[in-house]
C-alpha cells in the first residue's frame, strides 16, 4: 500500500497491507491500520463540521498517532500546526491566542497544561469542553488551501508562523519521489521534532512510496546504544537528519557499514554540510549515498540536492548545497556586481504565501517575480558549475543542531525580566559551525553572576524552546563599541573566550 498524495487516496491496497507503516515511540501501526485510523480521524474532522482553512492543532511528540494526524489532515484537506510537546506552555499558548484554533489532537497519553474547546484524544475520540468559535478564520484560498502553519524563531520575540499550502506540498513531492531516489523498501529513521520541517521530509517520502516510518523519541535519541539499537531492529534504511547530529555517532564503535549494512542512504538538511564530516561518513559507510539538501521552512523543506561523491568532497573543501529543484528559480541578489556572492532568493510555487498575521514583514521577505513567489531568504550564497554554494547569513538568525535560531528573540526575551537593562545574544562558533549560544546582559541592580542564572534560566525555560536556552549567561559593565557605533559582538565574543582560557 501507499498513498497517492494528488487523490488524497490510498492506492495498491492488496499490496502488503499488514507491512508496518509507522514504528511509534509507542506503538507500531499497520498500513491497513493507518488507513483505518487517517479514515476514521477525517471522519471526525466532518463531524465537528471544521471549516476549510481553520487549523487544528497536532500536539504530541513521538506517538504513531502524530503522523496519522498529518496525513488524516492533508487527506481530509483540514489545515493543521505542529507542536512538539518540547514546547514551553506560555509559547503553545501564544501560537493557540494567536491562530485562534479551537480543536487540537492530542497523541500524548497525559493531559497538556493548556485548555481547548475540543481535544480529540490518542483514541479518536473527541470530548467537547466548550462550543467552538470558529469565526477567527485563517486566510484561505479555495484553489490553494492552506495546509499546515509551522512556527518558527522570531526576531521580535514571537514566533513566526509560516503558511505551506497543499499545493506547495504537492511541488516538493513530485520532485522528492522522483529525484530523492527512495522507493516501497525504504525504511526511514525519523528523528527531528515535528516542529521542524526536516521531520516532514521523511513523513511525506515515506507515505508517497508505501516504506516504513521509524520514529524516534528524544529519550531515545539521547541514548546513543538505544537509538542505534532501533535503527539495528527496524532495519533503517534512510538516515534523515542535520549534519551535526549525525557527527555524534561518528566515533560511536558500531556506527559503520559492518554493523548497519542496510543504511544505504544518508540525507543531510537543515545546515551546513562540513566536508570533514563526509570524509568520515564515507569511510565507515563506503557504499551508502550521501545526499545534500537545502531549504529553508519558507520554501516547504528544501530547495536543492546533490550526491556528495568522493569526487566533490575531493573538488570542493566547502561543500555545494546542490542544485535547485526543476520547478524553481534561485537567484543571487547582489550588492556589488563585482563579486559572485550575494543573499539567495528562492521562486516557485512551493513558497510560502506568507507569515501568519505578520504583513510588515511579508513586504520585506515575498514578492512575487514572473508570476511566481518569491523568498529573500537571507543567505548568503552564489553559483558554481551549476550548483549553488552557501556562505552563511546576512543577519541575527543562526543554525544550531539544525534548529533555526533568531538571536534577537533570546535577547528580547530575557529583556522581559526585571533586573536585565539590555541582552544581546551571539554564537560561539568553530570552522563556521555553532557550538553555543552566548547572551550578554547588563543589569539595573548588582547581582552576583550565579544568582542571576539561577534565577534567568527558568524564567527562560517558560518561554522559549530547550534548544533556544543560552549555554551561558555573562554580566558586563557595559556592551563595546565599534567605530560604526555598533555593538561589537566579535570583542563579545573575544572577551569570553579569553576569560574562559584565563587568558585575560
Amino acid at each position: 500500500m501507499k498513498y497517492d498524495f494528488h487523490k488524497q487516496q490510498f492506492t495498491d491496497l492488496s499490496t502488503l497491507p499488514g507491512k508496518i507503516a509507522i514504528a511509534g515511540s509507542d506503538e507500531d501501526l499497520s498500513w491497513s491500520e493507518l488507513k483505518e485510523e487517517v479514515e476514521v480521524l477525517s471522519a471526525e474532522f466532518k463531524n465537528l463540521n471544521i471549516p476549510q482553512g481553520h487549523p487544528v492543532i497536532i500536539y504530541g511528540h513521538k506517538e504513531y498517532l502524530f503522523p496519522v494526524a498529518i496525513l488524516a489532515c492533508i487527506h481530509s484537506g483540514t489545515t493543521y500546526i505542529p507542536i512538539d510537546k518540547i514546547y514551553p506552555v506560555d509559547r503553545v499558548k501564544k501560537i493557540i491566542e494567536k491562530t485562534g484554533a479551537q480543536i487540537m489532537i492530542n497523541c500524548t497519553d497525559t493531559d497538556p497544561e493548556f485548555e481547548m474547546p475540543v481535544v480529540i484524544s490518542n483514541e479518536l475520540k473527541s470530548s467537547i469542553h466548550s462550543t467552538p468559535d470558529y469565526q477567527d478564520r485563517i486566510y484561505n484560498n479555495a484553489e490553494d488551501p492552506l495546509q499546515y502553519i509551522m512556527f518558527t524563531s522570531g526576531s521580535t520575540g514571537e514566533p513566526k508562523g509560516v503558511q505551506i499550502t497543499r499545493n506547495s506540498i504537492l511541488t516538493f513531492i513530485d520532485w522528492a519521489s522522483k529525484d530523492f531516489g527512495f522507493d516501497q523498501d525504504d525504511v526511514f529513521m525519523n528523528q527531528a521534532p515535528f516542529t521542524f520541517d526536516v521531520s516532514l521530509c521523511d513523513v511525506l517520502n515515506s507515505f508517497v512510496h508505501g516504506g516504513t516510518l521509524v520514529l524516534n523519541s528524544t529519550e531515545t535519541v539521547k541514548d546513543q546504544q538505544a537509538f542505534l539499537t532501533r535503527i539495528l531492529n527496524y532495519k533503517c534504511t534512510v538516515w534523515t537528519s542535520t549534519p551535526s547530529f549525525a557527527f555524534l555517532f561518528l566515533r560511536h564503535p558500531e556506527f559503520k557499514k559492518e554493523k548497519n549494512s542496510f543504511l544505504k542512504t544518508f540525507l543531510f538538511m537543515g545546515e551546513e554540510l562540513p566536508n570533514r564530516t563526509c570524509s568520515i561518513l564515507r569511510t565507515n559507510f563506503y557504499s551508502s549515498r550521501i545526499l545534500n539538501a537545502y531549504g529553508p521552512t519558507e520554501a516547504t523543506i528544501v530547495t536543492t540536492l546533490v550526491e556528495i561523491t568522493d569526487e566533490v568532497i575531493k573538488q570542493y573543501p566547502s561543500l555545494p548545497i546542490g542544485y535547485p529543484m526543476p520547478t524553481s528559480e534561485l537567484l543571487i541578489e547582489k550588492t556589488d556586481p563585482s563579486v559572485k556572492e550575494g543573499e539567495l532568493v528562492i521562486v516557485g510555487d512551493h513558497v510560502s504565501i506568507g507569515y501568519f498575521k505578520h504583513e510588515e514583514y511579508n513586504r520585506q521577505k515575498f514578492f512575487m517575480h514572473n508570476g511566481k513567489r518569491a523568498f529573500k531568504t537571507g543567505d548568503l550564497a552564489y553559483y558554481e558549475n551549476g550548483m549553488v554554494f552557501y556562505l552563511g547569513r546576512n543577519d541575527d538568525q543562526v543554525k544550531m543542531h539544525g534548529f533555526r535560531i533568531e538571536l534577537n528573540e533570546i535577547s528580547n526575551v530575557i529583556c522581559r525580566q526585571n533586573n536585565i537593562a539590555d541582552a544581546v545574544t551571539v554564537p560561539l562558533k568553530r570552522n563556521n559551525e555553532v557550538k553555543k549560544i552566548i547572551s550578554f546582559v547588563t543589569v539595573k541592580d548588582s547581582i552576583p553572576q550565579d544568582k542571576l542564572k539561577s534565577e534567568l534560566i527558568p524564567f527562560l525555560e517558560k518561554a522559549l524552546p530547550y534548544y533556544m536556552i543560552p549555554g551561558d549567561i555573562i554580566i558586563v559593565d557595559e556592551f563595546p563599541h565599534s567605530v560604526s557605533h555598533k555593538i561589537d559582538k566579535n570583542r563579545l565574543i573575544d572577551n569570553y573566550i579569553k576569560a574562559q582560557t584565563g587568558t585575560v
